[in-house]
């Protein structure tokens, strides 16, 4: 079976003019003139064409989509992801190489994207259906279940440039993914938005997966693209750096975040903090099986003896509530007072111990007085938890429930 997109040695070269525009001068130069021109009826606007730059915003991307399966494209901020996005919904189009795309696209690239704003929600609906090809009978079958989730009844022969910034994702959302294109890209949907929003646009994409569409998720959000995609594709600087199973991308992504941002070693006062690790299953990981115990691995050196050493941990919510906080050595005093050498910690989480959502961990050391031996140093990490479906309802962490789980066992007896 032919893949149902085929990305052939994708590149896209965006030129620039240098920053002293089109005009001569420094700066942006043409207002003087005018004014000189206005003060001075004789004088003349000479126009000079800058210097050209160039960039490649992508180079050599190779990858094949198959037909039913859900990707999701991963890297940081500049790395090149909307770009191949809009190339993939062929709004722009490579410099060099092909894509080959068999079947309809449904894109949501920002907010709105394809709505017209002096038509209304209702008019909007069957312009973005006839665009994919669809009849009026064919977009009539669909109409009711695209209002019903965008949430937008009463507003449906308003023009959408009188909506909310909810409601215009809403709506936009519904449309791109309930008229059924062969595949679905929805660049940061998740971004915006309540959080039962959020939870209802997963839902709805992967009801799309399961049904044999294909779905391109963009997304900074590791939770959300590890529980909807199979796969997914990490750039970096415009490259591919790799492309394989969504858990093992992630993971390379995860560990790339610390080696770019020259994160370890840390030098604090008598201490060196060689690695800070979240370990499930033997590997370093950002995605956590809340249905299993992980560990938390600190390894350190000191260059001098730490009396009354407190090194610990503490966990944060996304909304940077403190949930947990743990000291080695609240646990056993023989760890009071440590001498020079390398030294490695572990604290392990038992299993189901925190909701799905995310959270930050980070490291904290001091010694005899309080004294802080990081100061100025901030060693944090990033965690997504998950948990299985038939554990939890909802999916993310909700900050108005409870974010720890007590998992003990309850016993009901009638009396």
């Amino acid at each position: 079976m032919e893949p149902m997109i085929e990305i052939r040695n994708v590149s896209k070269q965006y030129v620039i003019s240098s920053s002293k525009g089109y005009y001569h001068g420094a700066g942006s130069r043409l207002g003087d003139k005018l004014a000189a021109s206005v003060r001075h009826p004789l004088s003349t606007i000479r126009h000079v064409r800058s210097p050209k730059e160039s960039f490649w915003a992508l180079k050599d991307i190779r990858c094949n989509v198959e037909k039913g399966e859900s990707i999701g494209i991963i890297g940081r901020n500049g790395a090149g992801k909307s770009t191949l996005l809009k190339i993939l919904s062929q709004i722009t189009y490579p410099s060099e190489g092909e894509v080959l795309l068999r079947g309809t696209v449904g894109s949501l690239l920002e907010v709105g994207t394809g709505f017209h704003p002096d038509l209304t929600g209702r008019e909007n609906v069957f312009l973005n259906g006839a665009i994919l090809g669809m009849t009026r009978k064919q977009i009539d079958a669909r109409f009711d279940d695209i209002v019903r989730f965008a949430e937008v009844e009463k507003f449906l022969d308003t023009p959408i440039k009188r909506y909310s910034s909810g409601m215009y994702l809403r709506l936009a959302f519904a449309v791109a993914a309930h008229l059924e294109p062969d595949v679905l890209i929805a660049d940061e949907v998740l971004a915006v938005g309540d959080q039962q929003f959020q939870a209802k646009c997963l839902g709805k994409m992967k009801e799309v997966s399961h049904e044999g569409r294909t779905v391109i998720f963009v997304s900074h959000n590791m939770h959300a693209v590890r529980t909807l995609c199979q796969t997914a594709l990490l750039l970096r600087a415009g490259r591919m750096v790799s492309h394989g199973p969504a858990d093992d991308v992630i993971g390379e992504y995860s560990r790339s975040l610390e080696v770019e941002d020259g994160l370890f070693p840390v030098t604090g006062k008598g201490i060196i903090i060689d690695a800070m690790e979240v370990v499930q299953r033997g590997k370093d990981t950002m995605l956590v099986d809340g249905a299993h115990e992980f560990e938390i691995v600190v390894r350190f050196n000191l260059t001098e003896r730490a009396e009354k050493l407190r090194m610990g941990v503490f966990i944060n919510n996304s909304m940077g509530d403190e949930l947990i906080r743990s000291y080695f050595t609240d646990w056993d005093l023989m760890y009071d007072s440590l001498g020079p050498g390398s030294y490695e910690a572990r604290l392990t989480f038992p299993r189901r111990l925190l909701a799905a959502g995310n959270y930050t961990v980070s490291l904290g050391a001091h010694r005899q007085g309080g004294f802080d031996m990081l100061t100025g140093h901030h060693i944090d990490r990033g965690i997504n938890v998950s948990l299985p479906s038939d554990f939890i309802h909802g999916g993310m962490a909700d900050p108005l429930h409870a974010q720890i789980i007590l998992d003990r066992r309850w016993e009901v007896s009638k009396r």
